[in-house]
């Protein structure tokens, strides 16, 4: 049963925590945007995964905006020195241009919508093959995509970095997809969340959890 997990706001801080970069996602270059983009990768994943620098997101328990760029052969995080070098502004710097990078490309992002047996929509999915697909939830825009077919409350699932799905929160039948989000989760390559997101007019936040209770 998915329910509230009374999550409290902890904000943006930086974890300084020592290792090395890897690369996190087999993308051929096209799907990373031009060269200047590509310094800006807000990537999400787990936080047991998260290395250099990274933040826990609004509210989240065990979920990171990590800090990338466009390796050779896919995402890299930034180590803390090679950060402090590219982003003398820190971290609202480089968060800034992050949601602004998946703020694009959410505009090449189409919605599928799922219905039940009444034809009422029950959901929707957004996937791609390009690693910021789950960074356009914190865009501005998100929420307004979604507020003629789902209202303006919303729920949120990052199983993986390539699928985004989305409930409304009101009458929302998330908790019948439970196993399948945390299977998707479970047998990602690239994993993101295993937390529900809230999103409203008030903002982006943990909510609660899709794992076993």
């Amino acid at each position: 049963m998915i329910g509230n997990k009374g999550y409290l706001y902890v904000g943006f801080f930086l974890f300084p925590i020592l290792g090395l970069t890897v690369a996190t996602a087999e993308t051929d270059d096209s799907a990373l945007g031009t060269k200047e983009s590509a310094k800006y990768l807000l990537l999400i994943q787990p936080r047991n995964l998260s290395t250099g620098v990274f933040v826990l997101m609004p509210g989240a328990r065990e979920t990171t905006y990590t800090a990338a760029y466009r390796g050779t052969i896919g995402p890299r995080n930034y180590t803390r020195a090679e950060f402090r070098k590219a982003f003398p502004g820190g971290w609202k710097e480089f968060f800034e241009r992050g949601k602004k990078v998946a703020s694009d490309h959410l505009k090449t992002l189409k919605p599928k919508y799922i219905r039940n047996s009444k034809k009422v929509i029950e959901y929707a999915i957004i996937q791609s093959d390009h690693p910021l697909t789950a960074t356009t939830v914190v865009v501005d825009e998100f929420r307004e995509l979604f507020k003629e077919t789902l209202g303006d409350q919303l729920l949120i699932v990052i199983p993986n970095r390539f699928t985004v799905y989305v409930f409304p929160k009101l009458a929302s039948t998330i908790g019948d997809y439970q196993k399948r989000l945390m299977d998707l989760f479970r047998d990602a390559v690239y994993p993101a969340s295993s937390e529900v997101f809230e999103l409203t007019k008030e903002g982006f936040r943990g909510f609660a959890s899709i794992r076993d209770q």
